[in-house]
């Protein structure tokens, strides 16, 4: 007559799936500014930390001249050569007002633009510096300025550098002479500078825009003039290193290896570190039940500590891993067809980052990135991937249990954001509809 009987045929269960967990260190972070549509900045600086150790960038970057068909008249006369860089209020490190002092050193290495420049790549540089910097950074003002939408601030730092250096760069002016007017001759004789941390305790962003270029000031009679020389062109990346000996990652040495700390997972941008997820006792849960509907998946990390001064990435993203804790690259036909196969539930990674053109990242249930969001209130991150975890059910004859924890914001390349917590408090939560007997 219409009346549910006392027995019901299908029944809701939850579960909370063991999702065990490991460190991975990453090779190849790119952290050469390569795309317009991406975070171009340079990094330096040092800091230390309880948890990552001491944390050290130095900044490496071509110039080029701007101008190469000005003549100069013959009687002019060399003044200076001045530095400048624009801060684009990125810092990483302590709070407040602290010393901020560096160098700058001619580069020994010859950089070619048609390289890629990796966190780990080689920038040997003189020993002897041009230039040197003793000034102040105040994280609070950097912080507020990098929040104000109207990005109408400016903060530039200015260097007077050796006049050595400078009168080489003014005796190479000639419009005629092919080795200032082609660049890939010019970079042989200049190579380019590294900015080298001395007395710091935070990493600073810079900008390789039009505020920032080398000018050489010369005068003809009573006028004065100048020739600039750009970073906007040239290949540019930060070195990034980190020394773990002290810490609970110390026995991280190897790249894309697991290695399982007693307590925490580790996250860090810049040097690479991530934190890979198993899923596979999530196919285990369901292997049994031929007819599952998965009606919601919660993705958590609980229990987050109170953000202090070094801020948290947010959000982060789930990026799928090969066998080898590589991230997952569509290499063959058959690796084309599994991706389709997915239906939009993931999507390809420039997302993210630009290095990772086709690596298959778990997508929300908008067919946007998926996105485990902190929350300052409840100390926690939080996503629900349920749409994605229905179709990795959906395809279960063949599995994709390695997914990685990767920063969305701020680039992953271009930061140096950190997140630690327990391994105890990553939880998998999966709601599901399966038949009652």
């Amino acid at each position: 007559m219409g009346f549910r009987g006392e027995e019901q045929q299908f029944k809701v269960y939850f579960a909370d799936v063991p999702v065990p967990s490991s460190v991975l260190w990453m090779d190849s972070v790119r952290t050469m500014n390569y795309t317009s549509v991406e975070t171009n900045r340079l990094l330096f600086g040092s800091y230390s930390d309880p948890y990552f150790g001491d944390v050290q960038s130095v900044a490496v970057a071509q110039f080029r001249p701007t101008l190469v068909t000005t003549f100069i008249p013959n009687d002019a006369v060399y003044d200076s050569a001045i530095l400048q860089f624009q801060y684009d209020f990125y810092h990483y490190g302590s709070a407040g007002l602290s010393d901020f002092s560096f160098t700058v050193h001619e580069l020994s290495t010859e950089l070619s633009f048609y390289d890629q420049y990796f966190a780990n790549s080689t920038a040997n540089y003189v020993a002897t510096p041009i230039g040197s910097l003793a000034t102040t950074i105040d994280a609070d003002y950097f912080t507020k300025e990098a929040e104000d939408t109207d990005k109408d601030s400016t903060v530039l730092a200015k260097i007077y550098l050796d006049n050595n250096f400078g009168q080489r760069l003014f005796n190479f002016i000639n419009p005629e002479d092919e080795n200032f007017t082609n660049f890939q001759l010019f970079k042989k004789q200049f190579k380019g500078l590294a900015f080298v941390p001395n007395n710091t305790d935070k990493v600073v962003g810079i900008s390789t825009g039009i505020n920032s270029y080398i000018r050489v000031y010369y005068h003809s009679g009573t006028t004065s003039n100048y020739q600039t020389y750009q970073f906007t062109t040239g290949a540019a990346f930060s070195k990034i290193s980190s020394d773990r000996s002290s810490t609970e990652l110390s026995g991280l040495t190897q790249y894309h290896t697991d290695f399982e700390p007693a307590s925490n997972r580790y996250i860090q941008s810049g040097v690479g570190l991530i934190t890979k997820l198993d899923i596979s006792a999530f196919y285990d849960l369901i292997e049994d039940y031929p007819n599952v509907i998965i009606n919601s998946v919660e993705l958590s990390i609980n229990n987050i500590p109170t953000q202090g001064t070094k801020k948290y990435p947010t959000p982060l993203a789930l990026v799928m891993l090969d066998e080898n804790n590589k991230f997952k690259k569509l290499k063959t036909k058959q690796d084309t067809t599994d991706y389709q196969a997915f239906n939009n539930k993931v999507i390809l990674g420039t997302y993210i980052n630009y290095d990772l053109p086709t690596a298959p990242c778990m997508a929300s249930d908008g067919s946007n990135l998926f996105s485990l969001t902190y929350s300052s209130t409840n100390n926690k991150y939080v996503g629900y991937p349920t749409l994605a975890f229905q179709q990795l059910y959906a395809l279960r004859e063949k599995r994709y249990p390695y997914w990685a924890i990767l920063p969305q914001s701020p680039a992953f390349a271009k930061s140096l954001n950190q997140l630690v917590f327990s391994k105890d408090d990553l939880k998998l939560r999966v709601y599901y509809t399966r038949p009652n007997n």
